[in-house]
């Protein structure tokens, strides 16, 4: 089909399952009426033609009785004849001419007056060449249809003449044509009726198919329960069955993939525990030291109160210190409910820049943040969002040469909150750039690097809705940019969402 066709196709399904059945419809009746009517037409015409014979035998008897009784002079044929003729016109209505013609062709009696011959079936030496009884039907000279017979008059093996006998065919014309009105209006009602109960039977079928697109429209992958369809037996409910069968499944894929997917971001938290462990550890051995130290001193001069009071304060002080960073790492490392809510990035930087700071200074790399004041909030998991800042951190750190400088700035810039990391350690390749978001992808030694952190960091600012990028070149350092979208704006008390 052309594409100009497939143009004046119907979209719908309905619109086409309708023109398909439409035309094959209209198509099989117009051939069973076709077959039909000419079936009848051909009965129709054969009896015609049947009762002209009869009549134009029941005619030639006494046509032929008067011939013979002329023969023999016995009376005067062409007055009999005559009025035989006009006695059977009008007994017969239907009869348009009668002509009788003697062997050599002159007319014997007619009832036409008219100079020219009424006769339809040739000219006269065609019709006296006739030997058998012989119908036509055709139009006459003044536009009416015809049936005409033409009968050898004979009595045993001689010929009087010839009967040419024409009736009127214009009723079997409008009857023909009457009953083929009767059965085109037939078929368009019976195609009609048909399209009618398929309209309302697609109707019925496509509203249910209506309802289970809504209902996967309004599908809530995270809540629980689902649509509820009617009970049907057929293959439409069967639809509506495997329908909720594939959200269950989907339901269970989903809570494995979210329970996977948390398993890996602890894991990667852990990693990144363990590269905090080295300049953890010293923080924590500091204190302790200082500890054992006091405890040795007083152990040594229980008797002097001013000297274990001043050593039990200083005691109590690093321990203080080394609990707060304990707490931080546990604080990191715990497992909690993820769920996002209002986030105030600038705080999130901060945390983190504490928490590594220890790394930071153990590998002579200086921090600097640049943090915009004015910094709305973002939507997105608090913990996830404090992941993602220590993994580009610990990132640029191992990327950084000892006294490098790693700078952390916010600010809002086209209606998103960015975050930048960047450091002038040696930079990544073209080649590396390309698959630097891979899982398992790694440029540290064995046993330095999962390959998963940046994987991880993308995919949660992502589900934030944000976006995470890198422009890098080697030796000219690497920034890394995190995109949050800011949440939309309360409405106004007039009901108008306020302008930004």
């Amino acid at each position: 089909m052309s594409p100009r066709g497939r143009a004046l196709l119907p979209s719908g399904l309905r619109g086409r399952i309708l023109v398909a059945v439409a035309l094959t419809t209209t198509l099989t009746m117009m051939l069973l009426s076709w077959g039909m009517l000419y079936s009848w037409r051909a009965s129709l015409l054969q009896q015609e033609e049947t009762n002209a014979l009869a009549i134009s035998r029941a005619f030639s008897v006494a046509v032929v009785d008067a011939l013979i009784f002329a023969d023999q002079d016995l009376y005067q044929s062409e007055g009999f004849l005559d009025n035989y003729v006009r006695m059977f016109m009008e007994e017969n209505p239907r009869l348009r001419a009668v002509t009788i013609l003697e062997p050599g062709g002159r007319v014997a009696a007619r009832s036409w007056e008219s100079r020219r011959p009424p006769w339809i079936s040739g000219d006269l030496d065609q019709i006296m060449a006739v030997n058998i009884p012989y119908t036509a039907i055709t139009r006459g000279q003044d536009g009416d249809w015809l049936l005409e017979t033409l009968l050898p008059l004979r009595t045993g093996d001689r010929r009087w003449g010839m009967l040419v006998m024409d009736l009127e065919a214009d009723s079997i014309r409008h009857q023909i044509r009457h009953s083929f009105v009767q059965l085109a209006l037939f078929s368009i009602s019976v195609t009609s009726i048909l399209l009618l109960l398929l309209w309302l039977m697609l109707s019925r079928i496509l509203h249910s198919l209506g309802m289970l697109v809504s209902a996967m429209d309004a599908v809530d992958f995270s809540a629980a329960g689902g649509p509820t369809f009617p009970v049907r037996h057929d293959e439409i409910g069967l639809l509506f069955r495997r329908f909720q069968h594939m959200k269950n499944r989907l339901d269970q894929s989903r809570a494995d993939v979210l329970t996977a997917q948390k398993q890996v971001w602890h894991a990667e938290r852990l990693a990144a525990i363990g590269r905090l462990a080295s300049g953890l550890a010293h923080e924590i051995n500091n204190p302790i030291n200082g500890v054992r130290n006091c405890i040795y001193a007083i152990r040594e001069d229980l008797d002097n109160k001013e000297q274990t009071v001043e050593y039990l304060g200083m005691m109590d002080e690093g321990l203080t210190s080394a609990s707060a960073v304990l707490t931080k790492l546990l604080g990191f490392a715990r497992k909690q409910q993820s769920g996002s809510g209002p986030v105030q990035l600038n705080e999130a930087v901060e945390s983190v820049t504490r928490l590594v700071h220890f790394n930071l200074e153990r590998s002579q790399v200086r921090l600097m943040t640049d943090l915009d004041p004015q910094l709305p909030r973002v939507v997105i998991d608090a913990q996830l969002v404090q992941e993602v800042i220590m993994n580009l951190v610990l990132n640029a750190n191992d990327a950084s040469a000892p006294g490098g400088v790693i700078t952390v700035q916010t600010r809002q810039q086209d209606g998103q909150v960015v975050m930048v990391v960047r450091d002038e350690g040696h930079g990544i390749s073209e080649a590396n750039l390309q698959r630097i978001f891979d899982p398992f992808f790694t440029t540290k030694e064995p046993g330095e690097g999962t390959g998963l952190g940046l994987s991880i960091c993308q995919s949660i600012v992502e589900a934030a809705g944000g976006t995470l990028a890198v422009e890098s070149s080697p030796g000219k350092g690497s920034a890394f940019s995190m995109r949050l979208p800011l949440p939309p704006l309360p409405p106004a008390p007039d009901g108008r969402t306020p302008a930004p």
